[in-house]
């Protein structure tokens, strides 16, 4: 830096200018520093004039506390005239000191031996001659001749009048001196002005010539820089000789260097546009020769390509040539071209001698060109061919250098044009093939539709009647069955157990058929991971509790929501949970929910009998168990794993499996938090495959087979259950448990129809399953007790889950596991509509049918009190207080219709439920008088226990119908 001259060039003008900055400087701290002495000076006139001021005050209060005291004898005037004393002496104490060196010096002397006299002669006298106590002649002669003295000396009064004198000259000073300052601020600004112009245009001048000398090469730098990213390469003048002009030197050079590189680039960037332009091999020859021709000025060329077989160039391509039938071909060796072949080098042959094989007809004259340059043609080290270019001066080395970097790139387009010419007859051939797989193919999946079909037919087919066979050896071992022998009833319950294990199997085998064929339904939910995990580990809680296995829940806090499908990921879990605990007897489940990256976690880790390491690729593999004496001792059905792990992927995720033999294994589920946009872009379900002919067979075949359900129609009238099940034969068989007890019965298939539908109907009792899609039970659970119109509705569980605690936390009347015996179903549905705390009232005067009907109700769990007359009715109802009331008609004393009248003419029982039992026949005219009093009538020739059950169930599901409404 320090050996540069522009450096030392520029601070050079900065010294000079430097120069100047310092001595405008020092000539405005002098006139700065006048200008101070001019106001430290008046500051001092100032403060001395104060110091007088308050002296001259001093002297006046001094005279005047002494005369007060004198005349007036007030102690505080004494005390006053002593501090004034006092203060006076230290006050012109300091004035002398302000005027020590000063010629008023004398003057200060003179005014305090004139004050000091007074004080003597006038002052202290006075004092003295108010503390006397002298009166009368005496006091008046001393007053009077101190009156004399002081008239005569006039101690105080020149005292003043020196002070005042003072005072003024010191005013006077300050002024004088203020106004020196003033004067001098101005001489200052105008100076200071004056130099910020000279040092503004010197500043001015100074930064133009030193931006001119930088500026103007910069600008020549710059347009060579512009002109040469436009292709244009001219050297740029620059006069100086400092660091600029040499740079200017250096880029010159540069420029040199670069406009080769640039004519090398662009011949280079064209032969590679036009090979890339070209595809076939003619193209290709013919497009390389002539981009080479042009960039290296060859007045003529030729392309030898190499027939192996025969070891012979032949031409096949010309720049100005002219091609005629005797130098076509050459040998290898032979010639120019077979030399150079033969050398696998460049061959230049310079000042040739005329001959027909090099003449160029130019169109007016035939000329011979003077030097000729033949290039080998090579490929991975092969010869391909030869170039072979003539030229009428020498090929200088940037020309040579444009051959060499270009005919290797040309050895590689011909070599790919070649290729793509055999490609294109091996494309045709493999056509032919793909043309033969594709109908094989076809054929294929043809046979994996009809497989896929089969298989859900199948499924669906068989589900029904199992389900059918479940439910109704059911009841066969119910209580309410008919008896059956030791060994039926062992052979009914063998048949109820296969039928649960193949209807297992089945639905496995349906759930399987559906991933294969693409047609599994997506049904987005939300849902905590807390709360799906939580009803999860509930579900399987009975599986481990019996086996003194631990379930052990760690879930990470502050987790996202699932947005998915909720019940496949029950499902899935459900799975590996029911997995685990199949497979441990002690230690501990435990399943962990947490984040990973951007998707959740969630692992179910066991401490049971682990997987080998040669079977973990096993587990997921459809129906395959990893050992056959584990397949003995646990029985499944090998689809259990595969259709969880389908579901993880369906759902964006996966699931993975970690496992030590004999220590236990760990099942890990990875799900994005919101299902994936491009799989919800797809239709959830997609269209069925056109069904065969053989697969049209097979369904017909099964349902051949499959009895036909039996129907069963629901009476216009009865207590109304709602079951919620997406299974349609749980509702069928419910059917059958409830419609032959009084029962009217009515299903649906989702958890938000039956909510719609609980709204509306205001049934007397739900039966709601929980493994449901879209909203499973628990939640349906929720929205029921949580809806003022549908909270007060029992609702009882009926579901392959069982958990009490939870479903009765949650507000569910009781809980029957699937399949249910039917006297379970009934005893529940029976206590969910059955008035638990009012009795039924029986009013007879025939006491045994009165007893009988008593004894009826009480077997089918209601409370009831039989009363023998119609008078003893109205007396004791009121004690009673029934909810319902059934009435004989024919009694002495008081009958029925009189009871009646008597009971609706009063507010408490004029909505009580009447119903009429009677043995006599009534007139027409008698019963239209009942009706709208009366709820029911029932002659005593058609009594049954059905009949009154249906009655007691119908009458108490209007009453709370009406109570709701």
């Amino acid at each position: 830096m320090f050996s540069s001259k522009l450096f030392w060039k520029v601070i050079g003008d900065f010294i000079i200018l430097l120069l100047i900055l310092t001595g405008t400087t020092g000539v405005t701290i002098y006139f700065l520093t006048q200008q101070q002495k001019s106001y430290s000076q008046a500051f001092d006139e100032i403060s001395a004039a104060t110091d007088i001021d308050r002296i001259k005050s001093l002297i006046s209060n001094l005279e005047k506390s002494a005369d007060d005291y004198f005349y007036v004898g007030n102690q505080e005037k004494r005390v006053a005239y002593d501090t004034y004393l006092k203060t006076f002496d230290n006050e012109f104490a300091v004035l002398q000191e302000s005027y020590k060196d000063s010629i008023d010096n004398h003057t200060i002397k003179q005014i305090r031996s004139y004050v000091y006299d007074w004080i003597t002669n006038i002052g202290d006298r006075k004092i003295l001659l108010g503390t006397s106590g002298l009166t009368g002649e005496r006091l008046t002669q001393e007053i009077m001749a101190l009156g004399r003295r002081e008239t005569s000396a006039r101690y105080l009064e020149t005292a003043v009048t020196m002070l005042n004198s003072l005072y003024e000259r010191r005013i006077r000073s300050v002024s004088m001196n203020v106004e020196d300052a003033i004067g001098r601020t101005k001489n200052i600004n105008t100076f200071v002005i004056f130099i910020n112009i000279l040092f503004a245009m010197f500043a001015i001048l100074l930064g133009f010539l030193l931006t001119r000398s930088i500026t103007k090469p910069v600008e020549k730098l710059r347009n060579g820089t512009q002109n040469i990213m436009k292709g244009v390469f001219q050297p740029i003048t620059l006069h100086q000789r400092d660091e600029l002009g040499a740079l200017a030197k250096d880029f010159n050079q540069m420029s040199e260097i670069l406009q080769g590189n640039y004519n090398r680039l662009t011949a280079y960037s064209e032969l590679m546009t036009a090979l890339n332009r070209h595809d076939s091999t003619e193209n290709v020859e013919q497009a390389s020769l002539q981009i080479l021709c042009l960039h290296t000025q060859a007045a003529v060329g030729a392309l030898y390509l190499l027939d192996s077989e025969l070891d012979l160039l032949r031409l096949v391509s010309g720049y100005a040539l002219n091609m005629t039938e005797d130098k076509l071909e050459y040998k290898v060796g032979e010639g120019v071209p077979g030399q150079c072949a033969a050398m696998k080098a460049n061959l230049e042959v310079n000042d040739i001698i005329v001959t027909k094989e090099f003449i160029i007809d130019t169109g007016l004259i035939k000329v011979a060109p003077t030097n000729v340059l033949a290039v080998p043609i090579l490929f991975q080290d092969n010869l391909i061919g030869v170039i072979v270019l003539g030229s009428m001066q020498p090929f200088d080395s940037m020309r040579l250098e444009i051959i060499n970097n270009s005919v290797p790139q040309i050895g590689v387009a011909i070599t790919n044009a070649m290729n793509t010419d055999s490609t294109r007859k091996l494309g045709i051939e493999v056509a032919a093939k793909n043309d033969e797989l594709n109908t094989k193919n076809a054929e294929l999946q043809k046979a994996y539709r009809v497989k896929s079909e089969f298989l859900s037919n199948m499924s669906h087919e068989l589900r029904t009647p199992l389900n059918s066979i479940i439910g109704f050896t059911s009841v066969l071992l119910g209580p309410h069955g008919e008896p059956l022998t030791p060994d039926q009833a062992s052979a009914v319950e063998k048949v109820l157990k296969n039928g649960k294990h193949l209807l297992e199997l089945i639905n496995d085998i349906l759930d399987f058929s559906k991933i294969e064929a693409g047609r599994t339904p997506i049904n987005l939910d939300t849902g905590e991971i807390s709360d799906i995990v939580s009803n999860v580990m509930v579900t399987v809680e009975p599986m481990v509790t019996q086996k003194g296995v631990k379930l052990v829940q760690e879930v990470e806090p502050d987790l996202p929501a699932l947005n998915t499908d909720i019940l496949k990921v029950k499902q899935i879990l459900l799975n590996l949970l029911s997995n685990a605990a199949k497979f441990t007897d002690q230690g501990a489940i435990t399943i962990t929910a947490k984040k990973q990256g951007e998707m959740i976690s969630i692992a179910v880790k066991d401490d049971g009998i682990g997987i080998e390491p040669q079977n973990l690729e096993r587990v997921f593999e459809e129906f395959s168990q990893i050992d056959t004496s584990n397949s003995r001792k646990y029985k499944g059905t090998g689809l259990g794993l595969p259709i969880a792990k389908n579901y993880a992927r369906l759902l964006g995720g996966n699931l993975t499996v970690q496992s030590e033999y004999g220590k236990g294994s760990t099942f890990t589920l990875v799900l994005p938090p919101e299902f994936p946009k491009e799989k919800q872009q797809k239709p959830a379900e997609e269209p069925p495959a056109p069904r065969t002919a053989k697969a049209d067979e097979i369904t017909k075949t099964i349902a051949a087979v499959r009895p036909a359900p039996e129907k069963s129609v629901a009476p216009a009238s009865g207590i109304l259950v709602l079951c919620i099940d997406d299974d349609a034969e749980v509702i069928d068989l419910l059917r059958h448990y409830l419609i032959p007890e009084g029962y009217s019965v009515r299903g649906v298939g989702t958890g938000e129809d039956g909510i719609r539908l609980a709204k509306e109907l205001q049934p007397a009792v739900i039966t709601l399953d929980i493994m449901m899609p879209e909203k499973d039970g628990w939640q349906v659970l929720r929205e029921l007790k949580s809806n003022p119109a549908t909270r007060d509705i029992p609702v009882i569980i009926h579901s392959i889950i069982e958990n009490r605690p939870l479903a009765l936390s949650l507000g569910a009347l009781d809980v029957i596991a699937k399949p249910s015996e039917p006297r379970k179903v009934l005893s529940v549905v029976e206590r969910a509509c059955r008035s638990k705390s009012q009795p039924i009232m029986i009013v007879d005067d025939n006491p045994d049918f009165a007893d009988s009907l008593k004894i009826l109700l009480e077997t089918e769990g209601y409370r009831a009190v039989a009363v023998y007359g119609g008078d003893k009715a109205i007396k004791e109802i009121d004690n009673i207080n029934p909810s319902l009331l059934f009435l004989d008609l024919m009694m002495p004393g008081m009958d029925g219709f009189t009871v009646v009248k008597k009971l609706r003419s009063q507010d408490k029982w004029r909505d009580l439920p009447i119903v009429i039992v009677s043995g006599a026949d009534i007139t027409d005219s008698q019963r239209r008088s009942l009706d709208g009093l009366t709820q029911e009538y029932i002659e005593k020739s058609q009594f049954s226990k059905e009949i009154i059950s249906s009655t007691i169930k119908r009458i108490i599901n209007q009453s709370s119908q009406q109570k709701k409404s």
